[in-house]
């Protein structure tokens, strides 16, 4: 299907329902709308050829009830994929690429994608499909990798507003310029699946030959949404937030429309800016009101090219009737505390290990997955973080995560600006902290998940977390492992540890955190890293209705 694009200079248009007056986008921003040009259905993934050798049922790990602390062990805690299981020379083979471990929980499944690879187990760890390569899943859709494009930078989301399984990759081809997503065509993530391919940057935006970079999607009510990094986060060039006509997708509808906005950076003649931003994903039983639009956040460091740090805040309005007539428009422009994401003193490896190479913070600018809206009914709440350098000075290469709370209240349909009601940087010794991946539940109960390292600390997945109660900036639970790493990443020159971990939210009782991250089972130098897959809650969680007004 050929897309249909127009190109609309945005840098003046002001969007409905927004208390700021003239809010404005840089100049140079532009809006493109058009339709998916190409689309295909897959095998049923259960039917697709597995990685030769892969593994067949795991055996599940621990499993516990909580207890002790207000913020339990794990409860369920099994390995996910790992390089030795996918043989080297295979379009699964996982050897010199990171793992970028993304996983989601639905009510029956959990589904991890790694770089190059999908598998779905049942809650318990058992393995129901897979290991497949991503090649193999995407060998119908040949502008999303077809049979040479074997990593893949996927993401997972899992839509429970309506029980369908959604991927997203960079295209594939000589630029991957595209943005690529698949759609479960039922609940169940082991079956067929339609698979997209949208023009993202495009001649009309003069992102065409760009490299659709780390993209991220999010699932809300009117749309799937993604951010991306035109021509990596090193280029300057900015970011691009689109909207995919979630309903036609649901369907299989072969032309779902989509509405792409690129911001540029500011250009700032002393660096190159780093800009990164991610839209809202939707969690929770409430869904919110049906004029709301979708919130993007953007973290802006100035340290990174920018005037100041900031917390900037933009509403996506998307009209599917009228495409053209979309808007996305910057409201609260918030000041945090101060910050710098420069973890390390010279930009990228500072991640201490015991006694091998430093590791790389992944901490020039980019967000950590997810950013996550959850409605209270008269309020609304955003969560997200970054890593910093722990004590704002990059030159002690020590490492934390700044993670922040914003809410806004409602009244009948009348909204408050967003503003940040908590926030704090979590960095509490020595070690570096990095990757991490907040999340909320039921009762306002936050959960960070991350790596930590150090000097006599193999890389491990660990979290923590607060209760509503707790005093704000806090997260008072004491440090959990999820497990433990029992060795470091060698190389040579090869630092690069992953992009990003992931925490969901289970749909079934709206409380218990599932949580996937990557470490070293032993000290190897094939990079041969493990995943984990877990989860946990809080005792005072037990899925009722009632939800903290703190």
């Amino acid at each position: 299907m050929k897309a249909f694009l127009v190109a609309l200079l945005v840098a003046g248009s002001v969007a409905r329902f927004v208390s700021v007056a003239n809010a404005q986008l840089p100049p140079g921003s532009v809006k493109t709308v058009g339709t998916a040009h190409s689309h295909s259905v897959s095998l049923p993934l259960s039917q697709m050829t597995p990685c030769p050798g892969a593994i067949g049922s795991a055996a599940p790990g621990r499993k516990s009830e909580p207890g002790g602390n207000f913020l339990s062990e794990p409860i369920v805690s099994f390995d996910g994929l790992h390089v030795g299981e996918l043989p080297a020379g295979d379009d699964c083979s996982l050897g010199g690429y990171a793992s970028d471990d993304s996983g989601a929980v639905g009510f029956d499944h959990y589904v991890q994608f790694v770089n190059t690879a999908i598998v779905v187990y049942d809650k318990s760890g058992n393995v129901l499909a897979g290991p497949v390569s991503t090649t193999t899943f995407w060998q119908s859709q040949p502008d999303c990798g077809g049979p040479t494009q074997i990593w893949s930078d996927a993401v997972v989301r899992f839509d429970r507003y309506a029980n369908r399984w959604v991927v997203s990759r960079p295209g594939g081809g000589p630029y991957g310029q595209d943005l690529c997503m698949a759609v479960s065509q039922t609940s169940d993530p082991t079956g067929p699946y339609d698979q997209y391919a949208f023009e993202v940057n495009n001649t009309t935006n003069q992102l065409a030959g760009f490299f659709n970079d780390y993209p991220k999607i999010s699932v809300f009510t009117d749309a799937y949404y993604a951010t991306a990094d035109p021509n990596k986060i090193f280029s300057g060039l900015g970011n691009t937030i689109s909207a995919f006509e979630r309903a036609a997708m649901l369907t299989g509808n072969p032309d779902p429309k989509f509405v792409t906005f690129f911001v540029p950076a500011p250009r700032n003649p002393f660096q190159t800016t780093r800009s990164h931003m991610l839209a809202a994903d939707l969690e929770g039983t409430r869904l919110p009101l049906r004029d709301t639009p979708e919130y993007v956040v953007q973290v802006q460091d100035s340290h990174l090219g920018f005037p100041a740090g900031r917390l900037q805040v933009y509403e996506f309005h998307v009209d599917w009737d009228s495409p053209s007539s979309s808007t996305l428009v910057p409201t609260a422009s918030l000041v945090p505390q101060p910050f710098n994401s420069n973890a390390c003193h010279d930009e990228f490896v500072c991640i201490e290990q015991p006694g091998a190479q430093r590791l790389d913070s992944l901490s020039y600018g980019y967000m950590m997955q997810r950013l996550t809206y959850r409605n209270f009914g008269p309020r609304q709440t955003l969560l997200l973080n970054h890593t910093v350098a722990a004590g704002g000075d990059p030159s002690q290469d020590h490492a934390g995560i700044r993670w922040y709370e914003l809410r806004m209240t409602t009244r009948g349909r009348t909204r408050s600006p967003w503003e940040i009601y908590q926030q704090g940087t979590y960095a509490p010794d020595a070690n570096d902290r990095w990757l991490g991946s907040i999340a909320m539940d039921r009762n306002g109960n936050i959960a960070l998940g991350f790596n930590v390292s150090g000097a006599s600390v193999f890389p491990s997945i660990h979290y923590v977390g607060r209760r509503p109660t707790d005093p704000l900036g806090t997260l008072p639970s004491g440090e959990m492992s999820l497990i433990d790493g029992g060795g470091v990443q060698l190389g040579p020159g090869n630092t690069s540890f992953g992009d990003y971990s992931q925490m969901t939210i289970d749909p079934v009782d709206d409380c218990t955190f599932w949580y996937t991250g990557t470490y070293y089972l032993t000290t190897n130098n094939l990079n041969d890293w493990h995943t984990r897959i877990g989860s946990f809650r809080f005792t005072n969680c037990h899925g009722s209705d009632e939800v903290s007004d703190k």
